[in-house]
């Protein structure tokens, strides 16, 4: 391909698209959020020119599709890389519409081929993987968790970086914005996560969860019936098919019984460790190891231990 297109809320999550567009292009233009150092990043990872979308205070972030389609339509990218965020899906299918384009969400994995697009996603809520095959006449739309792919730097320079102004007429207008508060996490980098589920029995247990992350220097996530039917953790560290899906070297989790709407957000992690007492339990099949027992007993025992 001659030419791909990132777009982005922030700059770190456009550092895997770069490193994946890439491999598949020539030239790489990134357009993404933040601040002008942030986006000079991008060129790190292997991006052409970069051009900061800054958040607009009179409108949504998302009315850049208006200010970018006329561009898209000029340049013709091949394809269009955009993060799976809510912001990042709506613009998608607005771009999407504007310029008569196919968009295909929340992908798995893509690859050229033969002078076609193959992607591949899931369907039947994770229980099965779909193929595609793209013809490449038009530009191609895809939206992809952020930590689909691997970042990679390949080089230490930088370069300038651009601004898009999006276009107001006819846009919603912004009368308020407000901080929505939530805890600090950032599953999506983190090398060792910890998995929470309903099986930890009692909300004070979570802290057994949280001192082996500490130890190991990871972050603590959990299961959906953990955020929404026990209230115990906020919904930012759910991991499913509604909630994050991550990567990370090593994912343990204890007290999870392995449905495949929580598989689905872990099912990329390089190894996975499970604790639960039912030695049927379906985690147990997508599991590299796990441990048949009690996690009260077990997690202070491997805490203990690394201490």
């Amino acid at each position: 391909m001659k030419l791909i297109w990132v777009i982005t809320e922030t700059a770190n999550e456009a550092f895997g698209f770069i490193s994946k567009a890439s491999e598949m292009g020539e030239k790489i233009a990134v357009f993404t959020g933040g601040t002008s150092e942030q986006a000079a990043e991008c060129y790190k990872y292997g991006a052409s020119e970069v051009t900061l979308l800054k958040l607009p205070e009179e409108t949504l972030w998302e009315q850049y599709a208006v200010a970018l389609a006329p561009l898209a339509l000029r340049e013709k990218p091949e394809l269009i890389l955009i993060s799976a965020t809510k912001r990042g899906k709506t613009l998608a299918a607005y771009l999407g519409g504007l310029i008569d384009g196919p968009v295909l969400t929340e992908i798995k994995s893509l690859k050229q081929e033969e002078g076609k697009l193959l992607v591949s996603r899931t369907i039947y809520g994770g229980l099965a993987e779909k193929q595609l095959v793209i013809s490449m006449n038009k530009s191609v739309i895809v939206t992809a968790d952020t930590g689909s792919f691997n970042k990679k730097v390949v080089n230490d320079t930088s370069g300038n970086v651009a601004s898009l102004s999006p276009r107001i007429e006819n846009s919603p207008v912004l009368l308020e914005r407000a901080q929505k508060e939530k805890a600090s996490v950032n599953l999506a980098d983190a090398d060792i996560v910890i998995g929470v589920g309903r099986g930890f029995g009692s909300e004070g247990n979570i802290r057994y969860a949280k001192e082996l992350a500490d130890l190991l220097g990871g972050e603590v996530a959990c299961s959906r019936p953990v955020t929404e039917d026990l209230h115990w953790m906020p919904e930012e560290r759910y991991l499913g098919i509604s909630g994050q899906v991550i990567k990370p070297d090593l994912y343990l989790c204890a007290g999870i019984s392995g449905q495949i709407q929580h598989v689905y957000g872990i099912r990329d992690a390089k190894r996975i460790v499970a604790i639960n007492k039912d030695e049927n339990a379906p985690i147990f099949k997508v599991s590299d190891y796990y441990i048949v027992g009690d996690l009260v007993e077990i997690l202070p025992e491997i805490s203990a231990a690394l201490k």
